[in-house]
C-alpha cells in the first residue's frame, strides 16, 4: 500500500517507524529517546505425554490418589492422563511444570500420615460449672 492511500494516522505511524529505523541504524541509544520497558514472559506450559505425567508423579513419590489431591483433580483424571485417554489441561500442565522444576518442595508437601481436618480430634475446652 502506498503512503498516499494511508489515513493521517497511518502516515504518522509509518513516519514514526522510519524515524525509529533511522535511529537504530545511526546507533542512537534507544533508551535516550524512546520509552523502553522490559516485560517478563511466562512460558507456555509444555505438553505432557502419559509417560511424562507418570514420571512427574514418581519424581515426588506420590500415589495417584495423593497426586490427584495435590493437583485438585480426581484420581480417575490422573489415571486417564497416564493411560493417554485424556490430556492434562493447560492449568494442570503449568502445575506439572512447577512440580518438575522443584520436586523437593512438593515432596515435602506430602505428609507421611495425612489425616483430613474433619477427622482430627481437636482439644475441646468446656467451661466448668461452679457449684
Amino acid at each position: 500500500m502506498s503512503e498516499e492511500k494511508l489515513s493521517a494516522r497511518g502516515r504518522r505511524i509509518v513516519a514514526a517507524l522510519k524515524e525509529f529505523a533511522d535511529d537504530l541504524e545511526a546507533g542512537v541509544p534507544i533508551e535516550s529517546k524512546y520509552a523502553v520497558r522490559q516485560v517478563r514472559v511466562v512460558p507456555v506450559p509444555q505438553p505432557y505425554s502419559p509417560e511424562e505425567v507418570l514420571a512427574v508423579r514418581h519424581l515426588i513419590g506420590a500415589s495417584q490418589e495423593v497426586f490427584a489431591q495435590m493437583l485438585a483433580v480426581s484420581p480417575l483424571t490422573v489415571r486417564s492422563w497416564e493411560r493417554g485417554s485424556r490430556k492434562p489441561s493447560a492449568m494442570a500442565r503449568r502445575f506439572l511444570d512447577e512440580i518438575r522444576m522443584a520436586p523437593g518442595h512438593f515432596r515435602g508437601r506430602i505428609a507421611a500420615d495425612p489425616k483430613p481436618a474433619s477427622s482430627s480430634k481437636a482439644a475441646r475446652i468446656t467451661p466448668s460449672k461452679k457449684s
